[in-house]
């Protein structure tokens, strides 16, 4: 109760643009300090935050994945467990990968083959979508704390059904 109440407060004084860079910093930090249970490394909470990229295999699948995306993928193959991900993509299932991509949400949206587990891992899918739907990032990261911190839609929702009028009036 403290930790909605301290977040709404803070929240208040932000501008739209900074609340889901504070409600992160506030989620992550709880996984950190083992307040969530959501299995992550460090390796994977600096790719999430950095996105590296690597230029060195050119992308074989330009007609519908921009490079950026296939570079990020690049790196993202040097992570434990998603060694085989570019395979899969490029040789194994390349059009169904393509179909995952076009939909509108793929953030809600199970990968194609074995990566369709990575639904009960959504952190190791917020990777994913970081490399190859960058657009979606913002929702897919409101999905995984509403999804993770207890009450989290209360957090992602905050305030979103009042008027300045509401908000000042809960404030006074």
């Amino acid at each position: 109760m403290i930790r909605i109440t301290i977040y709404q407060w803070v929240s208040r004084g932000l501008f739209e643009r900074h609340k889901q860079i504070f409600l992160s910093q506030l989620t992550f930090r709880l996984m950190q300090k083992g307040n969530l249970d959501v299995p992550y490394t460090p390796q994977q909470m600096s790719f999430l935050i950095n996105c590296p990229m690597s230029s060195a295999v050119p992308n074989p699948l330009k007609k519908w994945l921009p490079d950026k995306a296939w570079y990020a993928i690049q790196k993202l193959i040097e992570l434990e467990g998603f060694e085989p991900f570019a395979t899969n993509l490029s040789k194994d299932a390349p059009q169904r990968f393509q179909m995952w991509y076009n939909e509108l949400d793929p953030e809600d949206r199970a990968l194609p083959l074995e990566w369709r587990s990575l639904e009960t891992q959504p952190f190791q899918k917020l990777l994913v979508v970081r490399c190859m739907r960058p657009d979606r990032v913002t929702t897919a990261l409101n999905n995984f704390i509403r999804n993770t911190l207890p009450k989290g839609g209360d957090f992602v929702d905050c305030d979103a059904a009042l008027s300045s009028i509401g908000v000042l009036e809960a404030a006074y």
